[in-house]
C-alpha cells in the first residue's frame, strides 16, 4: 500500500470515528467560529431515551451554539405508541416532522402533525406530546445543549 493511500485511510478512519463520537453527545460550535459543520445522516442516528417511565420518547442534541447570550440547540427526537410525554418548555422550541406523526395538545387544542410540518412551541407552554404509531423531528429551541 502506498504511504498516500495508508494516510489517506487513517484520516477517514479517523475522522469517522471522531464525527460518531461527536454526534452521539451534540457538538458545541465555539463562539465567534466561522467553520461550517455538517453531520450526516442524523435521522439514522442513536436518539437516548428521555428515560420517562411507561413514554417510548426519545432526544438526542446534534448541535448547538457556545453563544451564552443567544443559545441555541438542535436535535433530533422521536417517540413510539405508548403513554403520553408532557413536557413545559422553559425556552422557545420547533420542531420539523421528517417521519410518521405526532398529537400535540397545549390543554386548549389538540393537532395531528405529519412529515413536512412544523411546530412552535413557546416558552412556558406545556405540551402533551403522542402518537398512535410512531414520529421522527428534527428540534431546534433557543437553550443550551443538554
Amino acid at each position: 500500500m502506498k504511504k498516500t493511500h495508508f494516510i489517506s485511510a487513517v484520516l477517514t478512519i479517523a475522522t469517522i470515528a471522531f464525527t460518531s463520537s461527536v454526534i452521539a453527545h451534540g457538538v458545541e460550535v465555539p463562539v465567534g467560529s466561522k467553520s461550517l459543520q455538517i453531520f450526516k445522516n442524523a435521522q439514522d442516528m442513536p436518539i437516548a431515551s428521555m428515560n420517562e417511565p411507561g413514554v417510548n420518547a426519545y432526544f438526542e442534541d446534534i448541535v448547538g451554539s457556545g453563544d451564552l447570550k443567544s443559545p441555541i440547540a438542535c436535535g433530533m427526537f422521536r417517540m413510539e405508541k405508548g403513554e403520553p410525554l408532557v413536557y413545559t418548555y422553559d425556552y422557545d422550541d420547533t420542531k420539523i416532522i421528517l417521519d410518521g406523526h405526532f398529537y400535540f395538545s397545549d390543554g386548549n387544542k389538540k393537532v395531528k402533525a405529519v412529515k413536512g410540518d412544523v411546530m412552535f412551541f413557546p416558552k412556558g407552554a406545556t405540551i402533551t406530546f403522542s402518537t398512535d404509531d410512531s414520529g421522527l423531528a428534527y428540534a431546534c429551541g433557543q437553550r443550551k445543549l443538554f
